[in-house]
């Protein structure tokens, strides 16, 4: 019996942590061991931030940027915190982008550099070029 498929967007977080991982490990299956080791520390992460960037970017598209706040008799305006964790996580995913890449060798870098970014930005669940 075949296996269904069930949409990207059904899985749970756990789930879709592990989806990214996998996808993203296979760019990195030719390092050395001494190198991979650490790779897959940051594969997970790497993950991890992109399903968070995923969930912060529901998040922010389903409601406003700045929100009204009043503290004791003043009424202030600020980013949301969705917002204000979507800053902080971009940091940490270009960070993490930066140090895969540095992984690899120089001739495999632009590749792998533009599989990452494909990898990121690419609508979930869209379907294969």
């Amino acid at each position: 019996m075949a296996k269904s498929k069930i949409p990207y967007e059904s899985l749970s977080i756990s789930d879709k942590i592990e989806v990214k991982r996998k996808k993203i490990q296979r760019l990195f299956r030719d390092l050395p061991a001494e190198r991979k080791q650490f790779a897959d520390g940051l594969i997970y992460q790497f993950a991890v931030t992109t399903v968070t960037l995923e969930r912060l970017v529901e998040e922010i598209n389903a409601g406003d940027l700045i929100e009204d706040f009043k503290q004791g008799a003043q009424q202030l305006r600020r980013e949301t915190p969705a917002l204000k964790s979507y800053n902080t996580t971009i940091k940490s995913f270009t960070s993490l982008s930066k140090s895969l890449l540095d992984l690899l060798p120089e001739k495999t870098q632009k590749q792998a550099g533009e599989e990452l970014m494909n990898f990121a930005t690419k609508p979930a669940g869209a379907g294969k070029r």
